[in-house]
C-alpha cells in the first residue's frame, strides 16, 4: 500500500503539471505551484495521518483514506477540463494570470488525494509497528518503499506513460493503482471500485 502510494503521488504530481501545461504553460512558477502545493499537502497529510492512525489504528481506516484518494484522482480527470477553462477565462485580464491559476488549479484538484496520500507513511507505521524498540527500522523501511515507489511514479508516468497513453489516462492508471492498493485492505470486493 505504502509502495502504491508512492507511485500515485508521484504519478499524480508529474500528470498533474502536464494536465495545467495547455492552461497555464510550463513556466517555472507553474512548476513552483506543482511541487510547493504536493509538498504542502505531504506535510499536511503526514501530520493528519500520524494524528488519525492513534485515534483509528485499522487496516480498514488506511484502506478508507487510500480509496478516497484513488478516486478523487479519477475525479480530477473528470473535472479539470472544465475547472481549468473558467480559471483560464476569469484570469485572462491579469498579468500573473498562470501563476494565481496554476496555484489554484493544484489547490482545487490535487490537493485533497495529495494530503490524503501524504496519511498513508504515518498510518502504515503505526499500523506495522509491534513495539517502540523497532520504531526505526519499521519506519525507514516504510519510508525506503514508499520513496522506491515515488521514483517509479516519476519516472514510469514521465517517460512511458504519459508519451504512450497520454495525462488523463496516466492519472486514472494511478488511481486504478492507488486503488487496487487500497482493495489489499479493504477486500477483494473494493478490487471492482479500482477497476
Amino acid at each position: 500500500v505504502v509502495f502504491t502510494a508512492g507511485v500515485g503521488t508521484l504519478a499524480t504530481e508529474i500528470g498533474a503539471s502536464r494536465l495545467l501545461a495547455p492552461y497555464f504553460g510550463n513556466s517555472t512558477i507553474v512548476w513552483a505551484n506543482v511541487i510547493g502545493l504536493t509538498l504542502a499537502s505531504l506535510s499536511l497529510g503526514y501530520w493528519l495521518g500520524g494524528r488519525l492512525a492513534d485515534r483509528y489504528p485499522t487496516p480498514r481506516a488506511l484502506g478508507a483514506l487510500v480509496m478516497s484518494a484513488a478516486v478523487l484522482i479519477a475525479l480530477a480527470t473528470l473535472v479539470a477540463r472544465p475547472i481549468l477553462d473558467v480559471s483560464v477565462e476569469g484570469l485572462d485580464r491579469v498579468s500573473a494570470g498562470a501563476a494565481v491559476g496554476s496555484f489554484f488549479g493544484v489547490l482545487v484538484l490535487f490537493v485533497p488525494p495529495v494530503t490524503l496520500l501524504g496519511m498513508v507513511a504515518p498510518f502504515a507505521i503505526r499500523l506495522a509497528l509491534s513495539d517502540v524498540a523497532s520504531a526505526g527500522t519499521v519506519a525507514g523501511r516504510l519510508y525506503a518503499v514508499s520513496t522506491i515507489g515515488s521514483l517509479l511514479g516519476t519516472f514510469l508516468s514521465a517517460l512511458v506513460t504519459i508519451p504512450g497513453i497520454g495525462t488523463q489516462r496516466t492519472l486514472l492508471a494511478s488511481a486504478a493503482l492507488i486503488g487496487l492498493g487500497a482493495a489489499v485492505l479493504l477486500g477483494r470486493r473494493w478490487t471492482l471500485l479500482a477497476a
